[in-house]
């Protein structure tokens, strides 16, 4: 998307929304090498802007100032914000967005969040939820004229956007109708339930219920209900779009709830500050946690497929360390969990302790696996450099990486590339191919450069 403002080509079909390409749009001018650096830069700074908002933020919750300056370390030191500047992804940016709102809703300024929950939804099709909260809480808040006049002109850009790109997520709804065989979305809710407890010590599950808990009394501010219901919205979407997966991460799944980690696990610090984990809730959410396990566990068996790292960054060290033995992950996630949720009827020191002690070493395993990937991606596209300048059109077989597309498309921003599957006959766009060395099998002329 960035290249795109400076000349390059978009696919067709696009499958990704056009907000954080936007974002970069500086950069798009720069070699895809130094795009990426700059990325990788750019979300560094968002995050580090990310552990101000949450020290911020808690002290609009009421809590004593120990408790913000745990929420700024949770920020810091958190997977789904540690990460940062070893993925460009979009993910940086809406755990940022969720932050923003946040405090504009705590600040009672409701056209600017209208505006800020609008342009949020051309950053990923997720943030439907976010959108999705934001009004809920405007109604209840009787602030919905307010949040509708900022959010009417964003959303009439953001439609006009992706139209203008391709980019409208059909293909993403066609498929999320056609479920497959394996887990059930009951199943993959439960297991990013538990994901999400155990990668924070309890203190996220926490913070979703007592934020929602409050919704009668108003007992809260504003911005703890907008971050459960937009949680839930996630869980709900997420279990959703994962059922039928053969892939073992996606039923232990952290990336489309680990935005929402930071936020409800600063929620749930400020509860437990205030003493408001009560033996209910503290019963309720255990036994919530069990049964997400039991469930998640009982349908081990149907996946099969390895794990992708990437996706399962907030419990990172427990992946590693057992060696994708799920059973084993689902155990010790339940332990750290139910442990975090019934300490905290005492003080927070148990939950932030089981959520420091994951967290670092979960950062330190995942920048070695990051740096790895990356070593390796850098690999992938080294030919890229040998194609000529008057290509119009690069073909990628179906026997090369699915992703390496996309790593040629970032190198190569100004020619087309499309998918050929030579195995079956299929004639390439033009004079060079990139494909496994098997496919000379298949194409008696053809030579390697």
């Amino acid at each position: 998307m960035s290249q795109w403002l400076y000349g390059g080509l978009l696919p067709e079909g696009l499958a990704y929304h056009p907000g954080y390409g936007m974002f970069l749009g500086l950069y798009g001018g720069l070699s895809g090498s130094s795009l990426h650096t700059a990325a990788l830069i750019t979300n560094g700074v968002v995050a580090g802007l990310c552990v101000l908002m949450a020290g911020r933020l808690m002290e609009r919750h009421g809590a004593p100032q120990w408790a913000s300056y745990c929420a700024a370390l949770i920020a810091a030191i958190h997977p789904s914000l540690s990460a940062s500047s070893r993925i460009a992804w979009p993910e940086t940016l809406l755990v940022a967005l969720l932050l923003t709102l946040g405090l504009l809703v705590d600040s009672d300024r409701w056209m600017l969040t209208g505006s800020v929950a609008a342009a949020a939804l051309a950053v990923h099709p997720r943030a439907v939820v976010i959108f999705g909260a934001v009004l809920f809480v405007a109604v209840l808040e009787r602030r919905t004229r307010q949040m509708m006049y900022g959010a009417a002109p964003l959303l009439l850009g953001t439609g006009l956007l992706l139209q203008l790109t391709g980019s409208w997520p059909s293909a993403r709804i066609n498929a999320a109708q056609n479920l497959g065989s394996g887990p059930d979305p009951i199943t993959t809710m439960s297991g990013q339930w538990l994901a999400l407890g155990a990668s924070t010590g309890g203190l996220a599950l926490i913070g979703l219920t007592v934020a929602v808990l409050a919704i009668r009394k108003r007992s809260w501010p504003p911005s703890g209900l907008f971050f459960s219901l937009s949680a839930i919205g996630m869980l709900v979407l997420g279990g959703w779009v994962l059922a039928g997966s053969a892939r073992m991460d996606t039923i232990m799944y952290g990336r489309y709830i680990g935005p929402w980690a930071v936020p409800l696990s600063l929620v749930g610090l400020a509860a437990v500050s205030r003493g408001g984990v009560t033996r209910r809730i503290a019963a309720a959410l255990s036994i919530s946690a069990a049964a997400a396990a039991v469930l998640v566990t009982a349908v081990s068996g149907q996946v099969d497929q390895p794990s992708r790292r990437i996706m399962t960054l907030g419990l990172g060290f427990l992946w590693r360390i057992f060696d994708d033995r799920l059973t084993v992950i689902i155990l010790v996630s339940l332990v750290i969990a139910v442990t975090g949720v019934v300490a905290s009827r005492r003080n927070a020191l148990i939950p932030m302790a089981l959520l420091g002690a994951l967290a670092i070493s979960s950062t330190i395993v995942n920048h070695d696996h990051l740096h790895e990937v990356g070593r390796i991606a850098d690999g992938q596209v080294t030919t890229a450099k040998d194609i000529p300048h008057d290509v119009t059109c690069l073909a990628h077989d179906s026997s090369s990486k699915s992703y390496a597309m996309w790593l040629y498309r970032l190198e190569l921003p100004n020619i087309d590339h499309r998918r050929v599957d030579l195995s079956a006959g299929e004639k390439p766009c033009g004079p060079y191919v990139v494909a496994e060395i098997t496919a000379l099998d298949q194409c008696i002329d053809a030579k390697i450069v």
